[in-house]
């Protein structure tokens, strides 16, 4: 088993963010109290028990390391982290010691300079540990620029009950994914729940309906959009079809990758990651949930995306050193921190293969077997696209899926803005 490899405001922020990376930068800590404490800001987006895990961590490691470092600690809403919190603290030069990253965001931090090289900082051994494309993935100019410590997969959720009422069998491929989803949405319910906002979470739901027909944005070496072939449009038109008929009514939703749309009733389908499976054991025990893997078009094969967040440092930090270790002492360290991440906290694979041995019993139970068993062998990597290439894309799908427009001519728009993107290289 192996894993594979508001727009103006945007716009506004990214100018900042590249401007404050080629200036010289304000510390976002001080150099340490009178004892000779290092503070460290640490920011993320976690709630709930992940939310805890992590309180915990840094109060574990703030006792054992009082005489040496301080880490304070900071959640803030996963929308607002992404959108407005993270990305203006660095613009103004205010961002935090050690901060969560995105794939969907790693190549806008990467090019503006604001991640720290940890090619230093890992422990003895700690690298061969982790499976190369995790590590692949957070390389750019070959510095390793964030800690992977999460895998999360894709799969089709779906309440047992409303399908077996409705007299719909679990689909496996796009004309029964698109027929299910219409026959199961009622003014209460809607048949499928897919993300609406633009960003790089609408695309990471979307890119395994275009890696299914074998299609992707770039060609292989990432020079020139290939955004324009008949499998991007197909994709686009496909997707684009469950908002046109109504059985991807966004007003139902609790939120694009919240299990509370499954779990409550709210909607039938859903298509979320790993992290889902363990609210739907805790909070939603009585409702019977199933999961397979994503329907495929005709003559396609699987494909589900494997993303997932990593730890990042502030290279602009006057304590680098001080936050790369604390975070190879969270993930790249003992096993323990990592297992109990992956398979308590929520459900995720490990990057590291060690954990992965160590966690094989649990990585067979449950809705955790069907990932394993039926969805891991077909994941390839979140791809890291510039925040040009992610934006052009959101936009042809935000066309297709609430302007009206057909697949080709959104693709042909978003093509002309990405070969420009490609050109200023």
């Amino acid at each position: 088993m192996k894993i594979w490899k508001s727009l103006l405001i945007f716009s506004i922020v990214l100018i900042l963010i590249v401007q404050a990376g080629c200036s010289s930068s304000k510390s976002s800590s001080g150099d340490g109290d009178s004892n000779g404490v290092v503070t460290l800001k640490f920011w993320d987006f976690h709630s709930e028990a992940e939310k805890k895990f992590f309180q915990d961590l840094v109060k574990e490691y703030n006792t054992s390391h009082k005489d040496q470092v301080k880490i304070e600690y900071t959640a803030f809403n996963q929308s607002d982290y992404t959108t407005t919190k993270l990305p203006v603290a660095f613009a103004n030069e205010e961002g935090p010691d050690i901060f969560m990253v995105s794939p969907g965001d790693f190549t806008k931090y990467a090019q503006s300079g604001i991640m720290a090289d940890l090619n230093s900082y890992f422990p003895e051994g700690a690298k061969e540990d982790f499976l190369p494309a995790s590590l692949e993935a957070v390389t750019y100019q070959d510095k390793v620029l964030a800690l992977p410590y999460e895998l999360e997969l894709l799969g089709l959720y779906y309440n047992k009950k409303m399908l077996a009422d409705k007299g719909v069998e679990v689909p496996k491929t796009w004309d029964e994914l698109q027929a299910a989803a219409k026959k199961l949405t009622t003014d209460k319910v809607a048949g499928l729940v897919l993300p609406t906002d633009k960003g790089p979470y609408l695309n990471f739901i979307w890119y395994p309906f275009l890696w299914q027909q074998g299609g992707n944005v770039l060609n292989e070496d990432g020079t020139k959009s290939t955004f324009t072939s008949p499998e991007v449009v197909k994709a686009l038109d496909y997707w684009g079809s469950f908002f046109k008929d109504g059985s991807a009514p966004s007003k139902l939703q609790y939120g694009p990758w919240d299990a509370s749309n499954i779990g409550t009733g709210s909607a039938a389908m859903t298509i979320l990651g790993t992290w889902a499976v363990p609210v739907l054991e805790n909070q939603f025990k009585d409702v019977e949930i199933g999961l397979a893997p994503i329907p495929t078009p005709a003559g396609g094969k699987a494909a589900t995306d494997a993303g997932g967040w990593k730890m990042a440092v502030n290279s602009k930090s006057k304590n680098v050193k001080e936050a790369a270790k604390f975070i190879m002492w969270c993930f790249a360290e003992d096993s323990s921190r990592p297992l109990k991440w992956a398979t308590e906290i929520k459900f995720a694979y490990s990057p590291r293969q060690s954990v992965i041995k160590e966690g094989e019993k649990i990585y067979g139970e449950g809705l955790r077997k069907v990932f394993t068993e039926e969805i891991y062998d077909s994941a390839i990597p979140e791809p890291r696209y510039g925040p040009e290439v992610v934006d052009a894309v959101g936009e042809a799908m935000q066309k297709v899926m609430f302007g009206k427009v057909k697949g080709e001519d959104a693709a042909k728009e978003a093509d002309k803005k990405i070969e420009e993107a490609l050109k200023k290289k």
